[in-house]
């Protein structure tokens, strides 16, 4: 699917006649990568020599329709809200007293977006280099999309991808760097209920600069602004938006297994933002540069348009140590919250704490209901320490291990509880209570 370069190896014609004239190769644009010698020739180039597509993707009039259009509709939003409530057209909400704690929690105090005040082209040339474009030719043929390189030992870099790329055991697998290198790779493990696969390719060269840099979900925030970054190489056209910008949700999701799938996927996040099928496997970074999750496609027909479903750099993390070292994934702690949400501000601090998780969905029969934890309970801390968000559970989750005692405490029914709960081993699928 990558093929090789243009001038000192071109495609042969039908005939055995070895002096005719081969087939010409298509221009750049038209083709799904770019030969090493096409990006190097670039005069955008990063402080390494190495081409930037993020700047050769702003210089396009396509590109800047498209981030004009993006920003000024999000700064345009923020500024009609904003007028409608200094006009009194929309009432602004009024504080209300805090309630005792024996009411029920209330929902989440939302962020609000702040996309303006984001270099979005200077956080795509930071983490751009440990971005790759894969090609797989797997049962159901050839499939694309993006990675990022996670660790690196020498040349050999491992790159964490979307699961859902391997639809079978790959006969072909090609990886393509930033910089415009090929390479045969070849799939070291999966994990479905992540949504992640571990590739390992060897690039001559490789630096500390292209590995990504991990953050963790446990600090971000409802309605932060994120950009996901894919390869610019599978992407093609150079006028092709292969990086886009959203929200995160507050939400934490379990997706039952669909298509006739083993696995169910946990601890998902949702992001409010479309990305090209290209660039699913690729990174979701937040405005400091930093990697906070892989993008994956809604499952079967999950989907829903202008969302998508997020492995928290957490647990991708885990697996990836877990995979280089034994070649499976790793085995998933299992407490049995399935959906959870965000609570914030007074919903809070009613409890004695900046933040907190709202319950949506328990397990039947895991670890957490027999503890008595039920829809709807606020999980305010583990271990002594306060669990402030869905991203602060799920990072300290992949943090533990089956069979690890967890002392968790939540409200039920306005009545506080603690307990010491053993986690289990999560299991393929799970049943709501």
């Amino acid at each position: 699917m990558f093929g090789m370069g243009p001038e000192d190896e071109q495609p042969q014609s039908s005939s055995d006649d070895d002096d005719s004239p081969g087939t010409p190769w298509l221009p750049p644009d038209d083709r799904l990568w770019r030969h090493p010698s096409e990006v190097r020739t670039n005069p955008a180039l990063g402080h390494d020599g190495r081409a930037s597509a993020a700047a050769r993707w702003v210089q396009t009039v396509g590109a800047r329709v498209w981030l004009i259009a993006g920003v000024s509709g999000v700064v345009g939003a923020l500024l009609s809200a904003g007028i409608l409530l200094a006009t009194g057209a929309v009432k602004a909400p009024v504080a209300a007293p805090t309630p005792s704690v024996t009411e029920p929690a209330t929902s989440v105090t939302t962020q609000q977006p702040r996309s303006s005040s984001l270099d979005i082209t200077a956080i795509v040339d930071t983490v751009e280099p440990s971005i790759v474009g894969l090609s797989v030719n797997g049962a159901q043929g050839w499939a694309t999309g993006s990675g990022v390189i996670a660790s690196t030992a020498g040349d050999e870099c491992y790159v964490l991808t979307d699961s859902g790329l391997f639809s079978g055991p790959s006969s072909q697998l090609q990886v393509a760097s930033s910089w415009g290198d090929v390479e045969n790779g070849y799939l070291v493990g999966m994990d479905p209920s992540s949504g992640i696969a571990v590739v390992k390719v060897t690039f001559k060269g490789v630096s500390a600069a292209d590995v990504a840099n991990p953050g963790s979900v446990a600090s971000i925030q409802t309605g932060q602004v994120v950009v996901s970054v894919g390869s610019s190489s599978i992407a093609g056209s150079s006028n092709t938006p292969y990086f886009a910008f959203g929200y995160v949700s507050d939400t934490s999701s379990y997706l039952p297994p669909v298509d006739g799938a083993s696995d169910a996927m946990y601890a998902m996040l949702v992001a409010d933002m479309s990305v090209l099928s290209s660039s699913y496997g690729g990174a979701l970074v937040d405005g400091s540069g930093q990697v906070i999750g892989i993008t994956n496609p809604a499952p079967g027909g999950t989907a829903q348009a202008g969302l998508i479903y997020v492995t928290p750099i957490d647990t991708a993390m885990a697996d990836v140590t877990w995979m280089i070292k034994n070649g499976q994934a790793v085995p998933h702690p299992w407490l049995g919250i399935l959906q959870a949400t965000d609570v914030a501000g007074p919903g809070a601090q009613r409890f004695g704490v900046p933040g907190a998780v709202e319950v949506d969905t328990v397990a039947s029969g895991s670890p957490a209901a027999k503890a008595g934890i039920a829809d709807n309970d606020v999980v305010t801390s583990i271990d002594g320490h306060n669990i402030s968000s869905v991203g602060a559970l799920i990072a300290w989750m992949a943090s533990a291990r089956p069979g690890q005692v967890m002392n968790i405490a939540w409200a039920h029914n306005g009545h506080r509880h603690k307990a010491g709960i053993t986690l289990g081993t999560q299991p393929a699928t799970a049943t709501p209570s």
